[in-house]
């Protein structure tokens, strides 16, 4: 087989074995949590694909809150936390989540507009947040971050001397 068919093939079946992104479709460009609740007015039913760890929930009759630590998200729309923080939001998501799934500690991904903001107190500040429709949320695995991928590929060399 020559070299460049050999080289093209390893690539197809490399790039078949890729994990496609849990959420199709995502937006792309997000602005920062932060930026987006210090500047609401001009982010105000934009698009975003954000996520983090859930600090605190609440249900309601009709709706869970979230409170969410921000980071940015890797390839895999995962949340990265070897990167700064980028503030805090608030999801909402229509109907009632598992309080013991979506607890303190876990991590998301969500996709939603930004519908409005919140004033909270934070620090002994008052810090305002952006507020998320969560129209598709994914929860991660409690160790995401220590999975590794069950597919390689690899190339050897062998011979004799």
């Amino acid at each position: 087989m020559r070299p460049i068919v050999l080289l093209a093939v390893i690539v197809a079946l490399a790039s078949g074995c890729a994990t496609r992104a849990p959420i199709a479709n995502a937006p792309l460009g997000s602005p920062a949590p932060y930026l987006a609740g210090e500047q609401i007015e001009r982010y105000l039913d934009t698009e975003v694909l954000w996520g983090g760890t859930i600090v605190d929930a609440r249900s309601f009759d009709r709706y869970t809150e979230l409170e969410i630590v921000a980071y940015p998200l890797d390839g895999r729309q995962r949340p990265a936390l070897d990167a700064p923080e980028q503030g805090r939001f608030i999801a909402l998501r229509a109907g009632r989540l598992d309080p013991r799934e979506f607890a303190p500690g876990r991590f998301v991904t969500l996709r939603g507009p930004i519908t409005g903001d919140r004033i909270r107190e934070l620090r002994g500040r008052r810090e305002r947040m952006a507020e998320v429709d969560a129209r598709e949320i994914v929860l991660w695995p409690w160790d995401y971050r220590f999975r590794r991928s069950s597919v390689s590929v690899g190339i050897g060399v062998s011979g004799r001397l």
